[in-house]
């Protein structure tokens, strides 16, 4: 294939399902670009598709999809690798650098140790320390990750929800949009629904089929507070219809956590470039956006916030919608400028 000057062939690679993938958009847009791209979902039968033509899927038994990678991209010119695939196959990413070559860039979009403890955590670690080490670059998310990763670069994340015309917005129901899991305070939320039993509080969000304790945890919740429904997971093309139906959303995350330190939330770029108002315990993501959204210290601050926004005596925080920052064309560019810096003066890759 002719390359062009500049011109990047970029692999990314991940472990989640492209319909709730946050890093399909971002190959979208690389490959919008101008950039060949291959975007793989790398699991035991790993699934291979070149986004010129994205809704073919090519999947391959994994000896299969090593031949199939060694032969496409071994010594080719300015390859580019985005690692998505948290810690899930160290070795295989290590197999795959020694096989392809290329330019190795980490994507460290949360702490992915995950607050694991014992032998988990120190496996845990043994895989983050297998990709640290083959990698060129590393990006982060959350801003906080640059104190466990000083060498890493800023990067974010985004969305591609845009403004969301509420022509007769219902502000007696909050959105809580949330993987479900240890990162969501049950008490908070339980305690702002039993202080405000006029407002509905509707959860969507997956709960992993492995974590009993937190599917627990939601039952009891919506068995003890008839005001707070488990609505289901969604993937990514359900968000504009899902997000149009509310005005509000809060974001009831354990604060002062290593849980919650070092997160990035897409909800809040969903929600944000929807146009809705957004409420969020003070975790530092939240901080970060500064005045576009409500950080509340006590449950107890929900229900007066709400009715002040709902009635126009408490000023809204966002008044249109954060679409034109907050996009992956925006990461997208960003992205190729830190791997171009970290690339100059290599052999064969685009300065």
């Amino acid at each position: 294939m002719k390359e062009n000057k500049g011109r990047w062939t970029i692999v990314l690679l991940t472990c989640r399902d492209p319909a709730k993938d946050f890093r399909l958009p971002l190959a979208e847009e690389l490959h919008l670009l101008g950039h060949k791209v291959f975007y793989i979902f790398l699991k035991r039968r790993p699934v291979v598709i070149d986004m010129d033509n994205s809704h073919e899927k090519r999947v391959f038994s994994i000896p299969k999809f090593l031949r199939f990678m060694r032969h496409n991209f071994r010594a080719r010119k300015s390859l580019l690798f985005v690692n998505s695939t948290n810690l899930v196959f160290p070795a295989m990413s290590r197999m795959l650098r020694m096989l392809c070559g290329g330019l190795w860039c980490l994507d460290m979009h949360d702490d992915l140790l995950y607050g694991r403890a014992g032998l988990a955590r120190l496996k845990a670690q043994i895989a983050q320390t297998i990709l640290l080490g083959g990698s060129d670059v590393v990006v982060h998310a959350a801003p906080t990750l640059k104190r466990l990763f000083p060498m890493s670069r800023h990067l974010g994340n985004a969305s591609t929800v845009t403004a969301i015309e509420r022509s007769s917005p219902d502000w007696t129901k909050i959105l809580i949009l949330a993987s479900v899991d240890e990162r969501l305070d049950f008490d908070f939320l339980g305690a702002a629904a039993t202080a405000n039993p006029e407002l509905r509080f509707e959860i969507r969000g997956h709960i992993s089929k492995d974590d009993s304790r937190v599917k627990k945890k939601v039952d009891d919740l919506t068995a003890a507070h008839p005001n707070i429904d488990y609505l289901g997971p969604y993937v990514n093309s359900e968000l504009p219809t899902i997000l149009g139906a509310y005005a509000v959303t809060l974001a009831p995350y354990v604060v002062s956590s290593p849980l919650t330190d070092y997160i990035d939330p897409l909800r809040f770029y969903h929600c944000l470039n929807s146009g809705m108002e957004v409420i969020s315990t003070g975790i530092p993501k939240a901080r970060d956006f500064g005045n576009v959204l409500y950080c509340v210290g006590d449950y107890a601050e929900v229900g007066p916030l709400v009715r002040g926004l709902a009635e126009g005596t408490i000023a809204r925080r966002n008044s249109g919608s954060t679409a034109s920052v907050y996009n992956w064309k925006n990461r997208a560019i960003k992205l190729l400028d830190i791997v171009s810096g970290a690339s100059s003066g290599a052999e064969g890759l685009p300065a």
